[in-house]
């Protein structure tokens, strides 16, 4: 999942307000140039993204009115039900770009960028409708431009800290559980570990099961499954699950319970405690922390607290990251990385709509997002290490360069079925004896939905 998609499923509060602001644009077939978007990015993500609007504006004369709600999905589908959409809109849930495609709610892409190979990374294509088998009907349209691409397939460190114990960044799965149970015999914390997000907690745990069952099993055991036809009863996914459960039990199972109270921004901030231990083994927050690269800019913003800096100022980043280890057997790095995306769709196919969605696709909105954005992340597909200046954050471009990319797991998943895959995860932290039993009624929710619910998104490969 997104941080976009966690925030856009919280309570659905301002709706009226926002959809007046909508209908001002929306009345008519064609609007003066004005442009309503629609996005789940607030506060200083808001403040970065308009500044990235606001140079539009200065290049097609273009006004754009932005509308920043955490529940972009609610406000978005009552907008639509209303007859009042945005003319474009931001979604951190892939799958919900599948389901306004087959209600025929979303326009489909036009213009040279849409065949311009320099865009096609940024591009998300679609059948225009998928039937009630699940197969496509019709050929593949463009329907969305990704915004921003996160990183996920890694785990964070503080090197000064962990050379502290003694230890390096493991290289194989067997050398993180061992690093696990060392730092855990030495009465440290190894792991950094938040699931609350109410009233979607769970997904930070979504997160690791996905992606170890992406590096066991490869990519084409992970298409099935998030295209629905892998049962959550097979042998794969237990696997899966019974992976992260062991490891977390290597680092106690009371760090597991505690999480189900902690927020992952919480979590994450134990790699930097406010007080530094005087001795090395003194007792400290935590060490490891699995979380997307979307995390850089808490990272940043809480070290920019402690050094008494201005959010106007980024500190220089004091972690870094490696990937996720391959499976149990295996050596060297995986080629095969998940990642999530922040993608921007047309609901009102219009001349102005058309021109914003093309200049999001170009190396100019990328260089604004680049230069507009606190440490650096707005990363896409054709983004180059070379464009960024510190070390973690060329290094995570340079990750999304290589290899092959899938797509977050909960992200192409139909809503009801990533709903019951995060609180799953809730109730086996707290009895993980319950496997079997969460399985089956996981199993229960995917027979339930049709074929048309799922995304059939296959992983891209970077070369």
């Amino acid at each position: 999942m997104t941080l976009g998609a966690w925030r856009s499923r919280t309570a659905l509060t301002m709706v009226t307000a926002l959809l007046a602001g909508v209908a001002l644009s929306g009345c008519s077939a064609e609007p003066a140039a004005e442009l309503t978007v629609l996005g789940s990015w607030t506060g200083e993500e808001e403040a970065e993204f308009t500044r990235v609007l606001d140079k539009f504006e200065a290049a097609f004369g273009i006004r754009t009115r932005y509308q920043g709600h955490r529940d972009v999905s609610q406000v978005l589908q009552v907008g639509i039900e209303r007859g009042r959409p945005p003319d474009v809109a931001i979604l951190p849930r892939l799958n919900d770009l599948q389901r306004y495609v087959n209600a025929g709610q979303l326009a489909p892409l036009k213009g040279d960028f849409t065949t311009d190979p320099a865009a096609a990374p940024q591009l998300i294509k679609l059948a225009r409708k998928v039937g009630a088998d699940g197969n496509p009907v019709g050929g593949e349209l463009p329907y969305a431009v990704t915004v921003a691409t996160h990183l996920k397939s890694v785990v964070w460190y503080d090197p000064a800290e962990l050379a502290k114990l003694g230890e390096n960044p493991p290289q194989t799965w067997e050398e993180l559980v061992s690093q696990t149970q060392r730092i855990a015999g030495g009465q440290q914390t190894p792991w950094c570990l938040g699931m609350s997000a109410p009233p979607v907690s769970g997904w930070p745990g979504t997160d690791w099961i996905e992606d170890i069952l992406l590096h066991d099993f490869g990519e084409d055991v992970y298409e099935q499954w998030t295209h629905g036809d892998l049962p959550w009863t097979s042998a794969q996914v237990k696997d899966a699950w019974e992976t992260w459960g062991d490891l977390l039990r290597v680092a106690a199972g009371e760090t597991a319970r505690a999480s189900l109270y902690t927020t992952f921004q919480m979590a994450g901030k134990g790699l930097f405690p406010r007080e530094k231990p005087a001795e090395p083994s003194a007792k400290r927050g935590c060490h490891l922390d699995h979380q997307g690269s979307f995390v850089i800019r808490d990272y940043l913003e809480h070290l920019g607290r402690l050094a008494g800096q201005t959010s106007a100022t980024s500190p220089v980043p004091s972690f870094t990251f490696f990937p996720t280890p391959p499976p149990v057997g295996q050596t060297g790095n995986s080629s095969l990385q998940e990642v999530s995306d922040d993608v921007a769709a047309m609901f009102r196919d219009t001349d102005p709509a058309r021109k914003l969605m093309s200049y999001l696709a170009s190396e100019q909105a990328q260089e604004a997002r680049r230069a507009e954005t606190r440490g650096g992340v707005a990363f896409s597909r054709r983004t180059t290490a070379t464009e960024y200046q510190d070390p973690v954050t060329k290094a995570v471009a340079g990750r999304l360069r290589t290899g092959t990319l899938c797509w977050d797991g909960s992200d192409l998943l139909p809503a009801a079925m990533a709903t019951a895959f995060e609180r799953a995860v809730l109730v086996y932290l707290e009895a993980p004896e319950r496997l079997d039993i969460l399985l089956i009624e996981l199993e229960k929710v995917r027979g339930a939905l049709s074929k048309a619910e799922w995304m059939d998104l296959q992983c891209v490969p970077t070369a």
